[in-house]
């Protein structure tokens, strides 16, 4: 399978290299680091005797998940030389941020045989991670045989690619087969892939990462941003956070409900994708409701629907909170955002019914209380009024979240411990 996909791969480079550069010039879509798409990657020393990790992480997400261990391997063995590749600029840009100490951040190469090939002969890794869902079937099967370890992070797998892999068993089993470990989650993604014919020794369950990498925002910096948005410290406030299309309407309608109750309610809505913007501007404006955007906040002081427009700030905005939605959760497919991120900020959190990317953290969370499912704007809209009206409860709240996320810590240190050990082959 794998000698075939190498052949079919070597031919469609001669037409993926014009294409694809092309397309780039032409959309400046994929311009930045153009080159090392095509294994043009920046090389390590020939006579270096220092050992080479180089991990793979898709975007913002799996470079957020994958820093706490870099910083633990960095701060244990200095000597040893981190590579990141990204696929996405928001990933580039968060590698440089969350992990300043990389060696290398590059553009992760095409799954194209004479691209991994470049590739790795200029890198030369002594082990390969990747983190989550980030599988190249060329460039793991060129590792192994290599003779090069390749570890899976973070490993998780929905319902959905549960099924999608039994399917393509004849696949997927060869495909995993390539990792050396493979880290997962949870148990239920160690099951699944047993279930595939994986090779048992090779699983282990170490949790989830995102845990360690989770930050409470002090109270002074809460306080401050209360101040630059404006908002009074007694007015209650509901944070919407990576909304999807037609979320939005429900939310629009729940918050003109609460306003009845509450008239002193302060909505910031957050959408996934900033180009939706204009979009969620002419839905505001066609339902005459007033609002500011977060970068135009000093020009009004209609301030009671925030629609932020900035990337970057959405985790910290949750700490003003009195409760939260996290969204990607109300249609199907879905597969939700980070419940986590709210919770940190000892906010409780609301969420839609399709949750398949963090199912059984949402499960947890929603047994112990930390967290609310709601299927309609019915739902949504006594959940949201319950919990604006119980605000006095927040410490103890607060206090629950804070032990149920450290029960949970602990991943990067175990994911750690193992690159280190195949390090030593």
């Amino acid at each position: 399978m794998f000698l075939l996909y190498h052949l079919l791969t070597l031919v469609l480079a001669f037409f993926v290299v014009p294409f694809f550069a092309l397309y780039s010039l032409c959309t400046n879509s994929k311009r930045r680091g153009l080159w090392h798409h095509f294994g043009l990657v920046p090389s390590t020393p020939d006579s270096s005797p220092q050992k080479t990790l180089w991990l793979f992480a898709l975007s913002l997400g799996e470079v957020t998940a994958a820093a706490p261990v870099l910083n633990i391997l960095h701060q244990e063995r200095p000597d040893l030389r981190l590579i990141i590749s990204v696929t996405t600029d928001s990933g580039y840009d968060g590698a440089r941020q969350k992990i300043p100490f990389a060696d290398q951040i590059f553009f992760h190469p095409l799954d194209c045989l004479p691209f991994n090939l470049i590739a790795l002969n200029r890198i030369r890794p002594d082990c390969f991670v990747v983190t989550d869902t980030g599988f190249w079937p060329g460039l793991l099967d060129l590792l192994t045989c290599r003779k090069i370890p390749s570890l899976l992070f973070n490993g998780r797998i929905s319902e959905r690619s549960r099924r999608r892999y039994q399917r393509l068993e004849i696949l997927s089993r060869p495909l995993f087969n390539r990792f050396r470990v493979l880290c997962m989650q949870s148990r239920h993604g160690s099951e699944a892939l047993n279930a595939l014919g994986i090779d048992p020794t090779r699983l282990k369950v170490i949790g989830d990462p995102k845990f360690d990498a989770l930050v409470e925002v002090p109270e002074t910096e809460r306080l401050n941003i209360l101040a630059d948005l404006q908002i009074d410290e007694k007015n209650p406030v509901w944070v919407a956070g990576s909304t999807h299309r037609g979320e939005e309407k429900i939310i629009l309608n729940v918050y003109e409900k609460l306003k009845k109750n509450f008239d002193d309610l302060v909505l910031i809505l957050a959408p996934r994708r900033l180009e939706r913007l204009y979009e969620l501007e002419s839905l505001l404006n066609s339902r005459n409701i007033s609002f500011s955007k977060r970068t135009e906040l000093f020009q009004t002081s209609s301030n009671q629907v925030i629609l932020l427009d900035t990337m970057g700030e959405l985790g910290a905005l949750y700490s003003i909170a009195d409760a939260a939605f996290v969204g990607n959760s109300l249609f199907p497919p879905g597969g939700g955002h980070s419940l986590m991120e709210p919770l940190v900020q000892g906010i409780p959190v609301v969420y839609g019914p399709h949750v398949e990317n963090f199912r059984q953290v949402a499960e947890e969370l929603k047994e112990n209380e930390l967290a609310f499912s709601v299927d309609n704007k019915d739902e949504m809209e006594t959940v949201m009024a319950s919990l604006l009206e119980d605000s006095t409860r927040r410490n103890e709240f607060a206090g629950r979240a804070s032990a149920w996320i450290k029960s949970h810590q602990g991943a990067s240190r175990r994911m750690a411990d193992i690159i280190l050990e195949n390090l030593k082959d």
